[in-house]
Formats: C-alpha cells, structure tokens, sequence
C-alpha cells in the first residue's frame, strides 16, 4: 500500500500539539517540536497502515492487522501561495493569511518541514513531492490516481474525500477515523437531525462540495445552499438539471426555497459552480501535471544515518529499533 502523507497539515498540527505540550516558546524551541511531532507521525503512518501517531503518545511498532504492510511512503508539501487558483479566484485562502496566529507561526512550521525534508530525504526510502507556488492537494491526487495499488490519504483535508473509493482510502487524524468505501456516506454526507445521510451518487461528490462552498478556503457556494441543501438537490437530479430547470428545486427540497432557485433562474448558481469546480475537482487538477519529476525527490535508505538522525531528534517516545524495523520494510519492498 501506499501511503501519502500531508505533510503541512501534519506539521501544523504538530505545532499546535506538541508545541503546546512541550510549553515551547522560543523560534527554537517551536521549530524542534514541530520537527519532533511531524517526524513522529510521519513515521507512525508506516508502523500503522496511514493512521499517525498522537505525538504526544508512546509510539508501539507491532503492526496493525487491519491495515496492509505500507511498501511506499510520500510526503507532499505545500509550497509559496496558491496563484493558479487565485487566478480564479483571488480571495482564495486569503483568511489564514490575515490571522497573526498563521503569519506569525508560519516561519516555524516552514523551517521544521525544511529540516525535515532534508534529514528524511539523506536517510529514508521517502518520496517527497512539492513545487513552487504547488498545492500539495494536487500532487498527492495526481500521485493517488496514477498509482495502481491500494492508497491511503493522511490528511484532515476534506478536498480528498472526492477520491475515495474501493482503491483509495483517507486518515483524517484529528478526527482519528478511517475513511473508505464502506463507510464514506455514513461519516462523510450530511444528516437532517436525528435522520440517516442524504445519500447522492459518489459522482457528484465535487459538485455537492461546489455547491456549498468551502469556508475553510475563504471559497463560497451557491447563495442559500449548504451541505444539506446541496445533498438534497443532488439526491434528486444532477445539477445540471436545475441549470437547465430551476423549478426542479422546490420539487427537490419538498419546499419552495426562493433564493435557491432565483441563483439557478438568474446564472448565478451556474458561475459560482463552474469557479469551483476548477478550483476543487482534484481529478481536474491532476492533469496539469503530465510528470511528476520536477516536483519529485527521492530518499535512499541508511540505517546508520536513519539511527543518528533519531538519536538528534530526541524522540524519547520513539522506539529506534522499532523505527528502524518499519522503514527497512519499506526499502525492502520496493
């Protein structure tokens, strides 16, 4: 199986964890525990078949039988802005950048995934992929759909969830749940209170994801349509069918919802949808990139060097021969 890793949503939530468990205060002091939590996830998603570590917790290595051997390991990482899709829309992730809480922190977080890329690379059997002005997102789908095997996603990045199915697999780690095929509509689609998920065909996942916006990436949705709207028109028709028929939305709702269907009538439910589209469809973006190996950089395994970076990072929580024992699999296998 292989495993993608990514890695600055790891490394933020090593910042904010084990920052705040360690009390660091200082530039270094942050950057060492955001070094420490990443490489400690990192590590775990082999030991645990893509499911990370808690950093704070005492790591095992015995493998874990529900999950297949991990036999390939990449870590995709952000890198710059987003300017593609700012293209499309210029107010793309532009929140984050106006919190002191990300500007300040950044440099910590950039540093560690630095550090860590250059130890992993000398050392692990690691695939580590990130481009200028690239979103990881879009390396790590183009990598996922070309991959012929099993493939899981380490990430709480919902963007990815519109790849699951009986091959590709998501770890949202701060929820602490697998996501697949058997599970995906009961933890993934939204439910009227106290009722089961609106189901809609795994198809139009990006268009239920277009047509309620995602707030998380400063990007809105149709007016006066959210995750429950959304599921509820797309159980009914696909979306094309309220473009070419607006009326469709009061059958669809089982009520009539005014502003929903003045966005159909006048054009613009069809401009919001096609912006997100090409802004969200993964599988869209994936074919901007024909070959990976200008973002591509390989690892080669050294035990003795893998050892001495373990004993620099202090993992006191790391098992050195256990750590060892996860990673020579990995070069075995492939």
């Amino acid at each position: 199986m292989l495993v993608i890793a990514d890695g600055n949503n790891l490394a933020w939530a090593a910042f904010h964890s084990l920052g705040r468990a360690m009390g660091a205060e200082t530039r270094e002091q942050h950057v060492r525990a955001t070094l420490l939590g990443l490489s400690q996830s990192i590590i775990g998603t082999v030991a645990r078949g893509g499911a990370p570590f808690e950093p704070t917790a005492q790591m095992s290595f015995d493998p874990d039988p529900r999950f297949p051997p991990v036999t390939k390991l990449a870590v995709v990482f952000d890198e710059g802005r987003p300017l593609r899709r700012r293209q499309i829309w210029p107010a793309y992730q532009t929140g984050r950048e106006g919190q002191s809480s990300f500007l300040d922190n950044e440099p910590y977080v950039l540093e560690a995934i630095s550090q860590f890329s250059e130890a992993a690379l000398g050392c692990l059997p690691i695939t580590i992929l990130r481009g200028e002005n690239t979103e990881a997102d879009d390396l790590a789908a183009t990598l996922t759909l070309r991959e012929p095997g099993p493939v899981r996603i380490v990430s709480s990045d919902r963007d990815f969830l519109q790849l699951v199915d009986a091959r590709v697999s998501v770890f949202a780690f701060v929820k602490k749940l697998l996501i697949d095929d058997s599970n995906f509509e009961d933890e993934v689609l939204p439910r009227p209170k106290g009722g089961p998920p609106v189901v809609f065909p795994r198809d139009r996942f990006v268009d239920y994801r277009a047509l309620s916006g995602d707030s998380s990436d400063d990007l809105p949705g149709v007016p006066g349509v959210g995750t429950l709207t959304a599921a509820k028109l797309l159980a009914a028709h696909p979306v094309e069918a309220y473009l070419d028929s607006p009326q469709l939305v009061a059958e669809a709702l089982g009520r009539a919802n005014r502003k929903v269907e003045e966005a159909f009538r006048s054009g613009e439910a069809a401009t919001v949808i096609e912006r997100n589209r090409s802004l969200m469809d993964l599988r869209l973006a994936a074919k901007r990139y024909p070959d990976l190996g200008p973002y591509r950089r390989r690892g080669e395994w050294d035990e003795a060097g893998f050892r001495g970076w373990l004993k620099q990072l202090r993992a006191g929580r790391l098992d050195p021969d256990g750590a060892v024992a996860v990673m020579a699999g990995i070069a075995a296998a492939g």
